[in-house]
């Protein structure tokens, strides 16, 4: 049974600007983005942005932001129900409820976001992710987006894709960066959202090329700003997505990649 030790988070009134860290908030958005993370378009902008970074030592950040601002009791509450789905041990830091300015000067409505820890909730070595507790949780909404940031290699065999009557889960790899795009098709009490954990791909029998070492700067350069912005990059992102999903110019989505490189 999930464990969870919630610290009141307090709403601040006014607008807020991340002042002391929005230069480094600014360069891991840039770096999530130079490496394909948020080039995908949906049909709707996100509601929830969830971002999971696994920190390989047992206790994982988990970390989501609402595109507007609700009840932080309810939000704390979604929280705990997603630790119970995930049989995750865990505790809630924070949930605020903030009005932010951009770096012009605009004040953006008020939204909420929520941080978090919770113990093991990528397990490396299974290769796969846990999607279905993060379906079951925020199954009331229409459309999430979920960031599984893993620091390292993995052996991935997870969810790729995958389309029922009741939704849609389409995941946007690049390396360290796990994108799931979610769509709630159907809300009823029957409604499945069972999806599979692992779904291994053959791959082509041909030689690959060897990977440059570029890749893996991208990879340390991405881990290293995430792992500091913490909560901030669910907003970042949020906000990013929904100003500017619907007008990326084609040759920025011929760059998506839907499968692990």
């Amino acid at each position: 049974m999930s464990r969870c030790a919630v610290a009141k988070g307090q709403s601040q009134k006014g607008s807020f600007i991340y002042t002391p860290m929005r230069s480094l908030l600014h360069a891991a958005l840039v770096v999530c983005l130079l490496m394909g993370a948020a080039t995908a378009q949906q049909q709707s902008p996100p509601q929830v942005t969830i971002v999971v970074i696994s920190t390989g030592t047992g206790e994982d950040h988990l970390n989501f932001a609402y595109n507007t601002a609700v009840p932080e009791k309810e939000a704390a509450e979604r929280f705990e129900r997603l630790l119970r789905n995930g049989g995750w041990q865990g505790k809630l830091l924070r949930v605020r409820t903030e009005s932010p300015r951009t770096m012009a000067g605009n004040t953006l409505p008020p939204m909420t976001d929520v941080i978090g820890r919770a113990r093991n909730v990528i397990d490396r070595n299974s290769g796969g992710l846990p999607v279905e507790p993060f379906l079951r949780t925020f199954s009331d909404l229409d459309a999430f987006e979920i960031y599984f940031l893993v620091q390292g290699d993995m052996p991935f065999q997870g969810l790729r894709e995958w389309t029922t009557r009741d939704l849609q889960v389409k995941l946007v790899y690049t390396p360290g960066v796990y994108r799931y795009q979610v769509r709630i098709l159907r809300h009823a009490a029957d409604v499945d959202l069972r999806v599979p954990f692992h779904q291994p791909v053959e791959e082509p029998e041909q030689t690959q090329a060897p990977r440059k070492e570029t890749g893996l700067g991208w990879r340390i350069a991405g881990w290293a700003l995430v792992s500091l912005a913490l909560g901030g990059l669910a907003y970042l992102v949020m906000r990013w997505a929904m100003r500017h999903s619907s007008r990326l110019p084609a040759s920025a989505q011929r760059h998506e990649s839907t499968r692990e490189g």
